[in-house]
């Protein structure tokens, strides 16, 4: 008992200099060791025992390593070196403490079964929907247009990270990218209601919540223009709001009238994708008159829409709609695969 106490000291030290930002191991323990050390603890009877809170988060700093070993992000070199494969993609999920706890919770959710997540490039060009329903058809009325798994990760981590209390509730306005699910899995306490008006969609919410006992997590088969005629959505208020919608100012309208509807009046963070011409902006600029709120951030080219040749039909009709040409061009008969790109806006209370 006392050499697995020992044990679990000297992995706590070699966590606390890998984090330091110095990927360097010191000569104290190798990576290897560090590994064989774990495998030893995790076999042991009395494991649970001794790995008591504190050290939890070494079995959640290892998950991570793995995962970003396994989609090519960095590369583990026996030489006790951590290689960065990909320097953009690592600063993005893995520049501070808060972020690899959230990235791992994500991570680990997502379904194993699936061997090409482990390429990283599949990061960008899979949707967290088709990892779910492979087979799944786009909706050209319903406006779907499921954003990479790189994207769903960014979005879910930028909710977390700006939320104020943990009594706030937070809303979804449709969700073919799953981002309701991986906010759940990395605060499973936070409030989530979403709408969605493809019952395909709604299922797999309800099937992913029922695998993982969530709690707190309702999802209702609705169109935006049917808020209003809802008291069970209506009887709460929601300080989160999270919305991917049509980029036409006529039905971006009709969102922001629901949104108005539900919205708490003292704590608002509200998380609006898309590209939007001059009338669209006009619509937004008047919804945050209203209700007092400002753009704290705006990332351009925030998201990223990993489609293919098949699409082509939904991809004439989605072009129409955002009148943007510059942002949006292909060759139809040498399409294979095009990455359509739109921005992501935070909006608050000033």
């Amino acid at each position: 008992m006392i050499y697995l106490t020992n044990e679990v000291d000297r992995l706590e030290e070699l966590y606390n200099l890998l984090i330091s930002g110095d990927y360097l191991y010191n000569d104290s323990i190798s990576f290897l060791k560090f590994l064989q050390i774990l495998q030893l603890l995790k076999s042991h009877r009395n494991f649970a025992k001794c790995f008591k809170n504190s050290h939890l988060k070494l079995t959640s700093f290892l998950g991570i390593l793995e995962f970003l070993q396994n989609v090519n992000i960095i590369k583990l070199i026996k030489d006790k070196h951590i290689k960065i494969q990909n320097s953009e993609i690592f600063e993005l999920l893995y520049r501070s403490p808060s972020r690899r706890r959230m990235f791992l919770k994500l991570i680990r959710k997502i379904p194993r079964w699936n061997k090409k997540l482990r390429i990283f490039n599949y990061l960008k060009k899979r949707s967290l929907l088709k990892l779910y329903l492979p087979k799944f058809k786009l909706n050209i009325r319903a406006f779907q247009l499921p954003c990479s798994i790189g994207t769903s990760l960014r979005r879910a981590i930028t909710i977390i990270k700006n939320i104020n209390l943990k009594s706030q509730k937070a809303f979804f306005i449709g969700d073919d990218d799953l981002v309701s699910i991986l906010c759940k899995f990395i605060m499973p306490e936070l409030s989530i209601t979403v709408i969605e008006i493809d019952g395909r969609i709604t299922k797999l919410l309800k099937e992913i919540a029922k695998k993982y006992k969530f709690t707190d997590f309702n999802v209702y088969n609705l169109d935006i223009k049917e808020i209003k005629d809802s008291p069970e959505i209506l009887k709460h208020k929601y300080s989160i709001i999270h919305f991917d919608p049509p980029y036409e100012a006529k039905e971006l309208q009709k969102f922001f009238e629901s949104i108005d509807l539900i919205m708490d009046g003292q704590i608002n963070q509200v998380y609006l994708n898309g590209l939007f011409d001059t009338k669209s902006m006009a619509i937004i600029n008047q919804f945050m008159l209203k209700n007092k709120l400002i753009i704290s951030r705006y990332y351009n080219s925030f998201n990223s829409y990993p489609l293919k040749s098949s699409d082509l039909k939904y991809l004439k009709s989605l072009r129409k709609q955002i009148k943007l040409e510059y942002n949006f061009k292909f060759k139809e008969k040498s399409l294979k695969r095009i990455e359509f790109s739109s921005d992501f806006f935070v909006i608050e209370r000033g």
